[in-house]
């Protein structure tokens, strides 16, 4: 008979710890804005517990009265707080606040701002990644301003390693995307198109170059680029 009870009790005992378990959600938002931010890394610094802020600032982690919850991001200043019973009971919002610029000049020593932005994140997220693997800013020169961090991807079977594969992969997608946006800044495509508003933001969405692109263009290219797509913007416009 002790053979069968054993396992049933073992499921009712599994089954009364996943009721007693409790999660801090919300959602992650900039400071005096509506403007949710993603990939926000949170952590349980109490119970050494990680997650990250989803695509629309929705945040989830598992937690309990007392425990101390820290919620940080690249070029944003870390907030930390206090589990409460009351904030296990509905949503809590963050508000993150800018973290003023310290880095004025285009360029600190051989790195970029784009570049030590992305070894700032990398160190952000160092709890996703390889912590064997050291990180290092690429030295492929065929993309004149560099091109970041090299990330690598924790490849087993766990559950955890699984969700970690995952968020190396967005976080990777998300480097890339910060890539383009150094590369064909806002700044470039408006002084050489002249174009404001709505119709910069259009133009910039439609011509929007490939990251393998802006990986082998240099500064040059990207500029030809531009001029030859605001001339077949014009075409499409008159």
């Amino acid at each position: 008979m002790r053979y069968i009870t054993y396992p049933v009790l073992l499921i009712c005992l599994s089954s009364l710890n996943g009721l007693g378990q409790q999660f801090l959600t919300g959602k992650i938002y900039k400071k005096n804005s509506t403007e949710f931010l993603i990939s926000v890394s949170i952590h349980n610094i109490t119970e050494q517990r990680y997650d990250l802020s989803e695509e629309d600032g929705s945040y989830k982690i598992q937690a309990m009265p007392g425990d101390h919850i820290s919620f940080s991001s690249v070029g944003y200043r870390a907030d930390t707080i206090t589990v409460t019973a009351s904030l296990l009971t509905a949503a809590c919002p963050i508000y993150l606040d800018i973290r003023p610029q310290e880095l004025q000049a285009v360029r600190v020593g051989e790195f970029s701002n784009y570049q030590l932005d992305s070894m700032d994140r990398r160190k952000e997220y160092a709890w996703v990644y390889d912590h064997e693997n050291t990180p290092h800013v690429a030295r492929d020169r065929q993309g004149a301003d560099g091109v970041g961090v090299t990330m690598n991807i924790f490849r087993n079977t766990s559950t955890a390693a699984k969700q970690r594969v995952h968020l190396t992969k967005r976080l990777q997608k998300e480097e890339e995307d910060y890539y383009v946006d150094f590369r064909y800044n806002k700044d470039y495509v408006a002084k050489i198109t002249h174009l404001k508003g709505d119709s910069l933001k259009q133009f910039m969405l439609r011509y929007r170059p490939s990251y393998d692109y802006c990986r082998k263009a240099a500064t040059v290219d990207i500029l030809v680029y531009i001029s030859d797509s605001y001339k077949q913007y014009m075409k499409t416009e008159d």
